[in-house]
Order: C-alpha cells, then structure tokens, then sequence
C-alpha cells in the first residue's frame, strides 16, 4: 500500500505529467495557480515518504552534525505516522505527508477549536470576523470588550493575524503567500477553488456549535479537526468538558415534566432595530424551532414543531403562542436597552412573559458562526433563570470562566465579559 501511495503522489505532484494528462483528458484537476510545493523533512528522492533508507541517512546527518536531535525527532515522526489520511465531516479523504504547522482557517469557528486543542500558534491567518469573534468585542471595534483575552489570545497575534477573506471576498494569492499546510473550513463552497488555486490539503470540518452530536454537531468537527492536528486525546477531553456540562444540567432537567417546563421564545438575533429588520432579514420576530441549550436548560420552546429552522415569524404567531419567558440575544451594552422596549411594547401586553416581567436579555449564539462557548453560557443561565431553585448554588461566573478558557486557553474571560456587556454584571450581582 505504501508503495502504492507513493506511485499515486509521484504522479498527482509532477507538473510535466499534469500537463500530459491534462492534454489527454480535460477531466482531471488543473495544476494549483499558485504553485503550491510540499517538501517533507528526510525525503530525499522526492517521494514524499521517509523510508527505512532515509530515516537511516537523518541518523547519518545528525551524527555528522549536519542536522539537529529536534530535527531528526521530526523525520522519525514522520517515517513512523506519514503519510495519513483523515475523513472530514463531508466523507472526504484528505492525505497528510508531514505534521500540520501552518494552518489557515476559514471561520471563527474552526479558528476556535484549533486554538481550544492547543494549536493557536500554527494559525497563521484566517478570515476576517475571527478578530472580533475569538474574544468578544464590539464587531469590528477592538477598544472596548473582552480586552485582555483580545490582547493574550495566539500568542498576543490577534490584531495583526492576516486577514484571507472578508464575507464576500477570498484573497487567494494572499493565500499561497503564506504556504499554509493546511485549509480547515467548516463548508464545502470553496473547496475546489482552494484545492485549484492554493493546491494544500483542504479540510472541511463543519459542525453546529450547539449541536451537541457527531452528526452535524460540534463533537465532529472537534474530532475532525483533532484528527488533522494529532490531538485527539485533547479533542476528546474537549468533547468531555461540553458533556460535563450538559450533564450538570441535563441530570436535573431531564427529570421535570413536560407540563412545568416554563414555555421560551427565543429571539437569538437580538430586537435592537424593532421587530423586523428588512435589510438582513431577521430580528425580534426570528427564531430557531430547535436551539439545544434552550430544551437542555428545561424550557420548552415554543417555536418547536415549526417548519424550518431559523425563521421568521408574525407578532401575531409570538402572541398566540404565549411564552412564559423571552430571551432576546445581546451582544454588546446598547442591545439590553431593548428588554425595557419589549416590556414596554403595546403589541406584546398580552402575553405572559411580559406581564410578569419575565423577559432577560441572553449571550449572542452568532459571530460569522456558531460560537459554542457563548451557546453553553446559555443553556447553564437559562437553567438558573427557568429553574431558580433546582440551580440556586451554581455558579455561572465560575461556569462561564472555566467555559472560555477551555476554548480559548484565557483565563478570566467570563469576568470581563460580563462587566463589558454591563447586564450580566448586574443580573450576577442581584443572586
């Protein structure tokens, strides 16, 4: 087999035998634009394999001083573990011939996990939204949020990290400049321009951060990327720490009745341009018919059983339906003034969550993704707030820390988070 693969990558990386292929049948892949070139350490013919042969030649090297014991560890590991291939979330084999040091993402999602399983400092660029979604802050504005984190996080390289995309633009060339051993992106649409135009391997690690499956879920994509970085023991305590979570809470709820679980409406794109806002489509009036950490937490949403997934609803539909609670998404200090709005609307006096003040701003589940971090934060202060008593001795500062330094690998991040936000700050001191 191993020959075999070296035969197949013999002729995948030879430019003249691309050419000819190419002029014989139209159908096989074009040579990367860019002119991508692997070079694996201790392959001497060109193979993109260490030998016996050549692993034997490193030890030669080194007792002539001619490379290091660091080096020679680092062709040992890989004549012992290279080439491998892994399975991404969309069934596709990616073949690796060395060990991922240079890593772009294509999202903050991807970014996150990378930097939760210990490899923040082999991101060497990624899109352009990971600068304000890693650490919270004000999108975009880096003078006010979680500051510390923003200025710790990647080794203190966050404002300067390369940006390769923006929401609407991918700057290839940008792209091949960095000689990136890896393209992790949590969708499949650019996929075959970068595997054309860069030629490095390309990973699709997708994944919902509130999905808690390894179907569709978080736990793939953390196993996904885990697999490509060799860090499957941490992907698998990160995976630990989410469950243990989900156990803390789900050991109480999952034993209340249907009938007294409080019923939630969920407004997860937050309510500070009204009811609805025509430009993006969303807004007080949009909701999800399933969001995990809600049902896990002990509410009942009451958008369940609704056609679709994320979607937009009349007032109307919100009155009929008669929460006993809204949570309204926040995700800076001006979105809470929105609460008083709500409680104060004329169309919404009806319902029950508004009579009896039982309406709470919640942590923004969105940044140009999914964060599951702040989707966890939910689900264990959704828990205090619809089952005071059953939760009254958990500590959602201490949760929360703990939270963001698993995926973040900063200490104190909750803290500053919820003095930034001001209402966290304010609901914690009121416990």
């Amino acid at each position: 087999m191993r020959e075999i693969s070296k035969k197949l990558r013999k002729i995948a990386i030879s430019p003249i035998l691309l050419l000819l292929a190419i002029s014989i049948s139209v159908s096989l892949a074009a040579v990367p634009a860019f002119g991508y070139e692997l070079v694996v350490p201790g392959d001497e013919d060109g193979d993109l394999i260490v030998s016996d042969e050549e692993l034997e030649a490193a030890q030669a090297s080194l007792d002539a001083g001619k490379i290091t014991d660091e080096e020679l560890a680092k062709i040992e590991h890989i004549h012992d573990n290279y080439p491998r291939t892994v399975v991404d979330t969309e069934g596709r084999e990616v073949t690796f011939y060395k060990p991922v040091e240079r890593i772009i993402t294509r999202e903050p999602d991807t970014c996150r996990i990378v930097v939760a399983l210990g490899d923040g400092d082999k991101v060497v660029a990624s899109e352009q939204a990971v600068k304000s979604c890693l650490c919270p802050t004000t999108f975009e504005t880096f003078e006010e949020g979680c500051l510390e984190c923003y200025n710790s996080i990647l080794g203190g390289r966050l404002a300067d990290l390369p940006e390769t995309s923006t929401r609407y633009d991918i700057y290839y060339e940008l792209i091949a400049s960095l000689n990136p051993d890896v393209i992790i992106t949590s969708g499949t649409t650019n996929v075959q321009d970068f595997e054309t135009k860069i030629g490095c391997p390309v990973v699709v690690a997708g994944g919902d951060g509130w999905n808690y499956s390894r179907d569709d879920g978080l736990y793939g994509m953390i196993e996904v990327i885990g697999d490509v970085l060799e860090r499957g023991e941490e992907a698998e305590e990160l995976i630990g720490l989410v469950e243990s979570k989900i156990d803390m809470i789900g050991s109480v709820t999952d034993s209340i009745d249907e009938s007294e679980r409080p019923k939630v409406y969920f407004a997860p794109r937050g309510a500070k341009l009204g009811f609805y806002d025509p430009k993006e489509g969303r807004d007080f009036t949009r909701t999800f018919t399933d969001y995990d950490p809600l049902e896990i937490a002990g509410g009942k949403n009451v958008a369940e059983g609704a056609e679709g997934y994320e979607i937009n609803v009349a007032v109307e539909q919100i009155i009929a339906w008669n929460p006993d609670y809204i949570f309204v998404a926040c995700s800076t200090p001006e979105d809470a003034e929105v609460i008083d709005w709500i409680k104060s609307s004329p169309d919404l006096q009806s319902i029950a969550a508004v009579q009896n003040g039982n309406v709470y701003n919640c942590f923004y589940p969105h940044c140009r993704g999914r964060p599951a971090d702040r989707s966890l934060l939910n689900m264990i202060y959704m828990a205090k707030l619809l089952h005071p008593d059953e939760f009254s001795d958990l500590d959602l500062e201490k949760e929360g820390n703990e939270i963001f330094k698993a995926f973040l690998g900063v200490d104190g991040v909750f803290t500053e988070y919820a003095d930034y936000l001001v209402w966290p700050r304010e609901w914690l001191n009121a416990q």
